[in-house]
């Protein structure tokens, strides 16, 4: 179909005698372009030129876009924008990167024609010369608190919906079963039954009430954070799972069945998806589930979850990015951030779990056949009977926090008194903690975390201290054991030095490893040390020395250091068998020996601190420079 043109005389409306009108609007941008789009249908049309110009039909569609949305930053300004588009019975918000690839047209059932990059091009000035036309709707790129601009402090739930209601605002990145589950419940709960749900809680373990605190003191995180993760470790059928999925059930049930919960993200699942998936949930209870280790897990299993535990739980402590980001010219871009408690359940947490993450942690031990939780009664019907109180409470918990002039002031009030009580608590378990580390970051924590039972006391009539009562024992023995694997992880870090040393003196006296000097030479170099102990014979025929294994280079004026390369080191370390230093990767190394004090530090490269390069003959190697007093005395 085509629509042609005839050129006579020149008109005063500057359109020429006889001509046909061009057909719908032009397309800025794009010129010899025209298109017409509405939410029925729409077409796009091409021009052709000879001796009459005609306009050729290139598609028998065209994009309608109904929403032109713009992301807001974390400082307030534009980050991005989406349309919501309808293409023949297809109507989604895409964002304008997501136009830019063939997958972001293919989405729509109905988009035959767009294969071709030219014609993207043309769809995309179709689409952004709409919505230039359109009012700006605000999107926020996570749930949780949002200082939206005319509108003032908003909280923004996973389904889209706001408090206060309606809202001139759109949440986008809300995987499908999370919506469903965060979408309304049927009624609204009493005052009565909220109050009873709680106490059936309580009835039923002090490990769901821990839960419920922590997932009601989510709530409140952009106002006053709680720089640490929360950690359910126990062995599977002692209700870890249920007991985190309580306070997750203030603002999300599971469709069509209440359980099983749906969880932010699998602890199998890789760092990105992770990452992803916790920096979209703020202001809301998060669920890891499940850490699979037991005590035969491989090793790889084990530095796997040892490299997500110290992303997310270095994120949350240290309230940083999970991973830095740059953009293709290197400049930085937005990384992705823990914006709630992180919750996560753990069958097992890894042997090697190093102290500082312990420090950023707060960990609830359960036990299997105890009082910590009855995880039978949630799976029969107790799940089902506080699921719409739950909801309730989690509204009404949102309201207060809007109304409140200063939560901050609020919570800060309430921990306090969870802090006193929980150290009181503590010095009748474990007298003068003198020995077990620095636990009070620990107990910060913990009281921050149980301040949620002071939000959910004032929007059900419940007594903040006697809802403190029914967890401040067991955590504080939790707590207890949780001290005592701190400093045994503390213990073990003195020891790593001691264990390198050890390590390297037997594979050297073992001829598992032998010394050379810095032209690469092998021979009896150290002194005051035998050639067994520098792991050298002389050859046969007195020509020099040999040696077995990897090279060990003595460096004299480097300290007086021993150099060796981070994968020869590792390699000795994992053949001594020792477990203290025998479960680190090539990767772990050089910081772990680096804060344990074996290593020189590299002064001049902070990127590169535990490394030196070192001239060894005609090579340039980076080498470890051990200090030689950890391996031999002085």
């Amino acid at each position: 179909m085509s629509h042609e043109v005839r050129a006579n005389v020149m008109r005063d409306d500057h359109t020429l005698e006889g001509e046909l009108e061009p057909p719908g609007t032009a397309v800025l941008g794009s010129p010899g372009w025209r298109y017409e789009a509405s939410e029925g249908g729409g077409t796009v049309w091409k021009v052709r030129r000879g001796r009459t110009e005609a306009w050729d039909e290139v598609l028998d569609w065209a994009p309608y876009v109904s929403e032109r949305l713009v992301v807001l930053g974390e400082d307030g300004k534009p980050a991005g924008r989406y349309y919501t588009i309808t293409i023949g019975s297809d109507t989604l918000t895409k964002s304008l990167s997501d136009l830019r690839t063939a997958d972001g047209w293919n989405d729509f059932s109905d988009d035959n024609g767009a294969a071709s990059r030219s014609i993207r091009e043309v769809l995309i000035n179709i689409v952004t010369d709409q919505g230039k036309r359109l009012p700006r709707t605000p999107v926020v790129a996570h749930t949780g608190w949002h200082q939206l601009p005319d509108t003032g402090l908003t909280y923004v739930y996973a389904d889209g919906r706001t408090y206060p209601a309606d809202r001139f605002v759109r949440v986008v990145g809300a995987p499908e079963p999370l919506r469903r589950a965060a979408e309304p419940v049927e009624r609204v709960a009493s005052e009565t039954e909220c109050r009873q749900a709680v106490l059936d809680i309580a009835a039923h373990g002090w490990a769901g009430l821990l839960g419920l605190a922590v997932g009601a003191r989510s709530l409140a995180y952009s106002f006053r954070p709680v720089s640490a993760a929360f950690i359910f470790d126990a062995a599977p059928n002692t209700g870890k799972t249920s007991a985190a999925n309580i306070g997750r059930s203030l603002l999300l049930t599971p469709r069509p069945n209440c359980w099983p919960p749906v969880p932010t993200k699998g602890m199998n699942s890789t760092v990105t998806d992770i990452e992803c998936a916790i920096d979209f949930e703020g202001d809301m209870p998060t669920l890891l589930d499940d850490i699979p280790l037991t005590r035969v897990s491989s090793a790889a299993e084990v530095r796997d979850m040892e490299k997500k535990l110290e992303y997310i739980i270095r994120a949350a402590g240290n309230a940083t990015e999970i991973k830095g980001r740059r953009n293709r010219d290197l400049t930085p871009k937005p990384g992705y951030r823990i914006r709630s408690i992180p919750t996560i359940a753990a069958q097992m947490l890894p042997s090697s779990m190093q102290e500082s993450l312990y420090r950023r942690s707060v960990v609830a031990y359960l036990s299997r056949g105890g009082d910590d939780l009855d995880w039978r009664w949630y799976k029969d019907q107790g799940g089902r009977s506080i699921s719409i109180p739950l909801r309730t409470i989690g509204d009404r918990i949102i309201a207060r926090l809007h109304a409140l002039d200063s939560v901050d002031v609020h919570l800060a009030e309430i921990e306090y008194q969870a802090f006193v009580r929980l150290n009181l608590c503590l010095e009748k378990i474990m007298p003068g903690r003198n020995d077990f580390g620095s636990l009070d970051g620990v107990i910060t924590a913990a009281a921050g975390m149980l301040s949620g039972l002071g939000l959910v006391g004032a929007v059900t009539g419940l007594d903040t201290p006697e809802l403190f009562e029914v967890v401040m024992a067991p955590l504080a023995a939790s707590l207890a054991r949780q001290a005592v694997l701190m400093n045994e992880q503390h213990t073990a870090h003195n020891d790593v030095a001691a264990a390198v040393g050890e390590a390297l003196r037997k594979a050297l006296s073992r001829r598992r490893a032998h010394i050379r000097n810095d032209k690469g030479i092998i021979g009896a170099f150290v002194p005051g040390q035998s050639e067994q102990d520098q792991g050298v014979m002389e050859k046969r025929d007195g020509t020099g020395w040999e040696g077995k294994g990897p090279a060990c280079y003595w460096l004299p004026d480097r300290g007086p250091a021993l150099a060796i390369t981070t994968s020869n080191l590792n390699m000795l370390l994992k053949d001594s068998g020792d477990p203290r230093i025998n479960t680190y990767t090539d990767r772990t190394v050089p910081d772990i020996l680096l804060q344990s004090d074996v290593l020189f530090r590299n002064t001049t490269q902070k990127e590169r601190a535990a490394s030196h390069r070192v001239r060894i003959g005609a090579d340039n190697l980076r080498l470890l420079l051990i200090k030689a007093d950890v391996v031999w005395d002085a």
